[in-house]
C-alpha cells in the first residue's frame, strides 16, 4: 500500500513538472500533429485529399503565371514532368521547412533557445535557421540579399513569439503544391506554447508581386517529442547523384532546369 502511494505521488509530481513548462520556453523537439501538409488549407493540402481545401491563394496575375509554371508531384496538379526543387536536392527554404510536409518520423524540428538567439533545426534535409532576439533590426539596402532561409528577428508579445523574416531566394516553393514567392516576400511567424505538450504556429506571407493580399496559413500544431533527444541524429541529407539515380529508376519524371 505504501509503495503504491509513493508511486502515485511520483507520477503526480512528474505531471506537475511537465505542465509547469514556461510559456516563453519553446525549446525541444516538435512533431507536426496537424493534418495539413501545405502552406494553407488549399485543394490537395492533405494526403488523399482527406480534408478538401477551403479556398485558393489570392494570386496576382504574375503569381498565377508563376504557380502554373511550377509542376508539382503532389496534389491535384500532380504531373510526371514536374520541376519540384526538392527533387533536385535544392534547399527547401524557410516556409517549406516550417510546413514540414514529410511524414513521421521526420515531420519534426528542434528549437534550441538562448536569451539572445533561437536556432531551429529541421530534421529532413538537415537544414537550420536562426532567429535573433537581441533587438537588432532586419537588414536593409546592400546588407539585404536573398538567402534560402532569409534573415529573421524575433520579439515577445506577451507569451507569443513574433518572428519577422526577409531576404529569400525565389527558387523555393512555399509547399509541395508549388505555391511561389518572390525575393521581396516578407514572412511573419507567430509561435504560441499552448501547454507543455503543444506548440502552435501561424505564418503570414506578404508578397505583393505574387499575392493580392497578405496570405495567412492555417494554424499549424506540433506535439512535443521528448524521446527524440534520447536518439542519435539521423543526418538526413539529399545527395544529388543518389536522388537522380532513384528518380530514373522509378520514373518520377522530375526535371532539372
Amino acid at each position: 500500500m505504501r509503495a503504491a502511494v509513493v508511486i502515485a505521488a511520483a507520477v503526480a509530481a512528474a505531471a506537475v513538472h511537465v505542465t509547469a513548462q514556461p510559456a516563453r520556453d519553446l525549446s525541444g523537439h516538435w512533431d507536426r500533429s496537424s493534418p495539413l501538409e501545405s502552406f494553407a488549407n488549399t485543394p490537395g493540402g492533405t494526403r488523399d485529399n482527406a480534408q478538401p481545401g477551403s479556398r485558393e491563394a489570392p494570386f496576382t496575375a504574375a503569381g498565377r503565371a508563376a504557380f502554373d509554371a511550377n509542376k508539382p508531384g503532389y496534389g491535384p496538379r500532380r504531373a510526371m514532368a514536374r520541376n519540384d526543387p526538392m527533387g533536385r536536392c535544392e534547399p527547401l527554404g524557410l516556409v517549406r521547412n516550417l510546413v514540414a510536409e514529410i511524414v513521421a518520423p521526420h515531420a519534426t524540428f528542434e528549437i534550441v533557445q538562448t536569451p539572445t538567439r533561437i536556432v531551429q533545426f529541421f530534421e529532413y534535409r538537415h537544414d537550420w535557421r536562426e532567429i535573433w532576439l537581441d533587438g537588432r533590426a532586419l537588414p536593409q539596402g546592400d546588407n539585404l540579399y536573398p538567402k534560402w532561409n532569409g534573415f529573421s528577428v524575433g520579439r515577445w508579445r506577451g507569451d507569443e513569439l513574433v518572428v519577422e523574416s526577409v531576404g529569400f531566394d525565389a527558387r523555393t516553393w512555399l509547399d509541395k503544391l508549388g505555391y511561389p514567392h518572390s525575393e521581396n516576400m516578407r514572412v511573419e511567424e507567430r509561435y504560441r506554447r499552448v501547454d507543455a505538450e503543444t506548440l502552435e504556429l501561424v505564418i503570414t506571407v506578404t508578397d505583393s508581386e505574387i499575392y493580392t493580399e497578405p496570405w495567412r496559413s492555417d494554424v499549424k500544431r506540433f506535439r512535443a517529442n521528448r524521446g527524440k533527444a534520447q536518439r542519435w541524429d539521423e543526418q538526413i541529407h539529399c545527395v544529388t547523384a543518389e536522388e537522380m539515380t532513384y528518380q530514373d529508376l522509378v520514373g518520377t519524371g522530375n526535371v532539372i532546369d
